[in-house]
């Protein structure tokens, strides 16, 4: 069997999308409500590159047919951000394997660390012959929307001296400096196991480069944050595709140490499920989707309290590139 590799130009339209198709049906084998990135947002992504960058696009063929595919992202100074999807009839033929090495020698000049994620024994265990280790397991967990009614009015509000302010859309300009500080200080704080850690700045010129990307690529960013005393000490952030609505993503949820364990997060999170509803799109939307470390017991609970049930989980594993 011979294994063809092909880098893909994302300007032919067609080839990224045939290769966006192959990793959405390969991540989708054996679970249920998966989220995969939309065409549009595919297109809109690649065409307009990041800055900072570096992107790989990689599709596998056999005899002419396409049967794996691979992307792989790095950001100067960071590990590189590596998936590999795979056709079920193909899978345990070298294709994978073929893939990954030629991530490895497109990136070997960029990073020298690569991490991977897989939501299967066998991927994980693909990646430890691979040189890989286990750095972080994180419960994948989803809620059905819309919500029961009169869900969240059953729980808790704000506690006393903590004010919410929700928005859609970029980060107000008076709220702009705490948001880049708090983004800072969840990169420093989430659970990160074995993983390597790299630092966030509060870089304002960074959060509103990341807004009008993620515009550009059609995503509603659905925010609130929480202040005492005038002063942010959490936030929090939802992602809708404006195209593709039916799996809204809960990204970031943190709040500061000295503040937790007074109802904060769960404010900020019944806020922003509130808010999301003003987005027309919304009506579409089927399913809430978070990730949580299955080592992080407060955030686990708080999530169970809003509804969410665990589907499955993500294993993110980290080794050389070399």
């Amino acid at each position: 069997m011979r294994i063809q590799i092909t880098d893909v130009d994302p300007q032919n339209i067609d080839l990224l999308l045939r290769w966006n198709g192959i990793l959405r049906d390969g991540y989708a084998v054996g679970r249920q409500k998966v989220w995969s990135r939309s065409d549009e947002a595919t297109r809109l992504q690649f065409q307009n590159p990041h800055p900072t960058r570096s992107s790989v696009l990689l599709l596998a063929e056999v005899d002419g047919v396409e049967v794996g595919a691979a992307e792989a992202h790095v950001h100067p100074g960071e590990p590189a951000d590596v998936e590999v999807a795979v056709a079920d009839a193909f899978r345990r033929r070298g294709v994978a394997r073929a893939l990954l090495q030629a991530v490895r020698n497109a990136l070997r000049s960029t990073a020298t660390v690569m991490r991977t994620e897989t939501y299967s024994d066998a991927g994980v265990s693909f990646a430890r012959s691979e040189g890989m280790r286990v750095g972080v397991r994180e419960s994948r967990q989803v809620v059905d929307l819309p919500l029961p009614p009169g869900t969240l009015d059953g729980l808790p509000g704000a506690p006393s001296g903590v004010e919410v302010i929700s928005w859609v859309g970029a980060c107000p300009e008076e709220l702009l400096d705490g948001w880049a500080r708090l983004r800072a200080h969840m990169s420093d704080d989430v659970p990160m196991g074995d993983l390597t850690r790299t630092a966030t700045p509060a870089d304002i010129t960074a959060v509103r480069r990341n807004e009008e990307r993620m515009s550009e690529q059609g995503y509603a960013l659905v925010r609130s944050v929480a202040r005492v005393d005038g002063e942010p000490v959490g936030y929090t952030e939802i992602l809708l595709s404006r195209p593709d609505p039916t799996i809204v993503l809960q990204d970031d949820t943190f709040v500061e140490e000295r503040v937790r364990g007074h109802g904060i997060g769960r404010a900020l999170k019944i806020a922003n499920l509130r808010r999301l509803t003003s987005v027309p799109e919304s009506s579409g939307s089927l399913f809430l989707q978070t990730y949580t470390a299955l080592t992080n017991a407060p955030m686990l609970a708080l999530n169970r309290s809003v509804g969410f049930d665990e589907v499955d989980v993500l294993t993110i594993l980290e080794g050389p590139l070399g």
